[in-house]
């Protein structure tokens, strides 16, 4: 079982986001670490609710300085959002895969943040300085 460790690395330097971020990780080590399939459930709805919160802020950001890579970010946010569905109607029904949890996290709180949304927040971050030249 991998360790959700939230790690300086992982900064991507909007205080609103990596706070975000932050809870992010607490909440995927909660779900790999859970056995308990009714908090499981209940961790998966508070999931949901971060996530759009989540999202919806980062795709504000993007459209604000009009990111060239956001539709393909919004596509990534919502195979991340069909895959937590899957995740979750599973746990609805009582199974609890956690393998598939699992990989859904590392995918999303590992390979997102340091991929995707690294990127984006560097382009964000060149507009800035731009600005202030």
């Amino acid at each position: 079982m991998i360790k959700f460790e939230w790690k300086d690395i992982y900064i991507l330097g909007d205080f609103v986001i990596d706070a975000q971020h932050q809870h992010l990780f607490e909440i995927a080590k909660a779900l790999v670490e859970i056995e308990d399939i009714v908090a499981l459930n209940r961790l998966t709805l508070e999931l949901f609710r971060h996530t759009r919160d989540h999202f919806e802020y980062e795709e504000d950001i993007m459209r604000q300085h009009h990111y060239p890579g956001l539709a393909v970010h919004i596509e990534r946010h919502n195979e991340l959002l069909n895959r937590l569905n899957t995740v979750s109607l599973d746990v609805g029904h009582g199974k609890l895969n956690k393998p598939v949890i699992e990989a859904l996290m590392v995918d999303w709180v590992i390979t997102h943040i340091t991929h995707e949304d690294a990127e984006f927040s560097a382009y964000v971050q060149l507009q800035h300085s731009k600005k202030n030249q």
